[in-house]
C-alpha cells in the first residue's frame, strides 16, 4: 500500500531537554516512537539508542518483507539496552517505552511496550489499539471505572513494563487489517495524557496533510501547558 507521514517531536514548555525519540522509515513502512524514563539517568540516551538499534535491524531487510517477529525485535533491542545501561548506569540502568508499527500489504504489525499509544482510524471507527502499561491501567482494570478518584495519583505515571530495565520484558503484539482511507498515530504520552481522545480523533479527521495534523495537536497540547515531551506521527494508508 502506498502511504504518507510526518513526525514531529517537541520538548514542551516544562521540561528541560527532549528524552524522547522517533522513527520513520517508508522505505520498509515501519514507524516508532520511544519514551525515555526521565525518572532516571540517560532518558535521551535510552529512546535515542532504542531508534538507532531499530534502524540497524532494518537497513538490510527487503522493503516488501515483514520482520520476522516484531516481538522478537523488541526483546532483542531490550537485551542489548538492558546490558548497556547495567553497564554505564548500575545502580538504575537504562529505560524507555518503545511502540512499534509496520504497514505490510493490508496488515499492520505492532508491537509495544509501556505508555506510547498506536491510534487506528478505519472509516467512522476509531480506538486506541495499544494498552497502556501503568499502574493506573492495572487499577482501573481490577477495580473499575469508577474507582478512578480513589488511585493514587502517582499511578498513571508509573510504567510496569518499559524496554531496558528487565531482560524478560513482556511485549505486546497485535495485527490488524488496513485499507486505503485508514490513518495512524503514534504518540508518546506528552500528548495523549493532555490532548482529549476525542480531540485527537477530530484531529486525525480534518482534511489536512499529515505534517498540518501533527503539528495541531503539538500546538494543542503545548497550549495546556506542555507539561511533557510530545511526539507524534502520523501516517495515511
Amino acid at each position: 500500500m502506498q502511504l504518507s507521514s510526518h513526525g514531529i517531536t517537541n520538548q514542551g514548555n516544562v521540561r528541560n531537554a527532549n528524552e524522547d525519540a522517533f522513527l520513520i522509515d517508508e522505505a520498509h513502512q515501519v514507524f516508532a516512537v520511544a519514551d525515555g524514563l526521565g525518572g532516571l539517568p540517560g532518558g535521551a540516551e535510552a529512546s535515542q539508542r532504542i531508534i538507532q538499534l531499530l534502524q540497524q535491524a532494518y537497513r538490510h531487510e527487503n522493503a516488501d518483507e515483514e520482520h520476522a517477529d516484531l516481538g522478537e525485535l523488541i526483546l532483542g533491542i531490550n537485551h542489548i539496552l538492558t546490558k548497556e545501561g547495567s553497564e554505564a548506569y548500575p545502580l538504575t540502568g537504562l529505560g524507555s517505552t518503545l511502540t512499534v508499527a509496520q504497514l505490510i500489504r493490508d496488515q499492520l504489525l505492532i508491537g509495544h511496550v509501556g505508555d506510547s499509544a498506536a491510534y487506528h482510524l478505519h472509516g467512522d471507527g476509531f480506538s486506541q489499539v495499544t494498552i497502556d502499561h501503568t499502574m493506573e491501567q492495572e487499577f482501573i482494570e481490577r477495580a473499575g471505572e469508577n474507582a478512578r478518584n480513589l488511585m493514587p495519583p502517582k499511578y498513571p505515571h508509573t510504567l510496569t513494563r518499559c524496554v531496558g530495565q528487565n531482560k524478560n520484558v513482556r511485549v505486546d503484539q497485535l495485527r490488524l487489517a488496513v485499507a486505503s482511507g485508514d490513518r495512524l498515530l503514534l504518540c508518546t504520552d506528552g500528548l495523549n495524557k493532555i490532548v482529549t481522545k476525542q480531540q485527537i480523533h477530530a484531529a486525525l479527521q480534518a482534511d489536512a496533510s499529515p505534517e498540518a495534523i501533527c503539528q495541531e495537536l503539538v500546538e494543542h497540547a503545548n497550549r495546556e501547558g506542555g507539561p511533557d515531551n510530545i511526539t507524534v506521527i502520523v501516517v495515511f494508508i
